[in-house]
């Protein structure tokens, strides 16, 4: 039986992926670093800011990118996401109404690669923010996924709240890339 639901954010409730595409592109064109479509998604689908934009760099220079360097370009691309969203980002058709039947039946959360404020931002856009009971996202993990981490933190997070019991059977996670069924 299920107990709770994990939700991954995008690619999952906001239509986004290609923008995130998109502006990784236009953030690492600068730098000469190209990154296809399909790179993109093959490899790199599913990181957080911080997983792809080293991963692209270190695949294009074969050197770590600089830590100053990486804050840098994770920050401009946080603000070119923003300008975005204010524009308007669509839900996956059904996304919300489905959202709203689970909450009112199971505990609901997200686990995410995406930044706090951004999730926030679309929930409350789409008056979806209380169907939630909690978001990991990428400031509460050390590394993205495929790692298990943000898994790890949703299901502590789930039994200390009294939401879930046990180990992680029960519940139900929803993912759109490889290295999210991988975490």
């Amino acid at each position: 039986m299920i107990s709770s639901v994990i939700f991954d954010f995008n690619g999952v409730i906001i239509d986004d992926e290609t923008v995130h595409r998109d502006l990784f592109v236009e953030v690492l064109a600068p730098w000469g670093i190209p990154l296809s479509n399909e790179d993109y998604e093959r490899l790199y689908l599913g990181m957080d800011d911080r997983g792809c934009l080293s991963a692209a760099w270190m695949a294009a220079r074969k050197t770590p990118i600089p830590e100053e360097t990486l804050r840098e370009l994770i920050e401009i691309k946080s603000g070119l996401y923003g300008a975005r969203m204010e524009e308007g980002l669509p839900l996956y058709e059904g996304a919300a109404s489905l959202i709203r039947e689970l909450a009112r039946t199971v505990p609901l959360s997200i686990v995410s690669g995406a930044l706090r404020p951004e999730i926030e931002s679309a929930l409350s856009r789409n008056g979806l923010s209380s169907c939630f009971a909690f978001i990991v996202s990428a400031e509460d993990t050390p590394r993205g996924k495929p790692d298990p981490s943000g898994y790890r933190l949703a299901h502590e997070e789930l039994v200390r709240r009294g939401l879930h019991k046990g180990g992680p059977e029960g519940i139900a996670v929803v993912e759109d890339s490889v290295q999210g069924i991988e975490a």
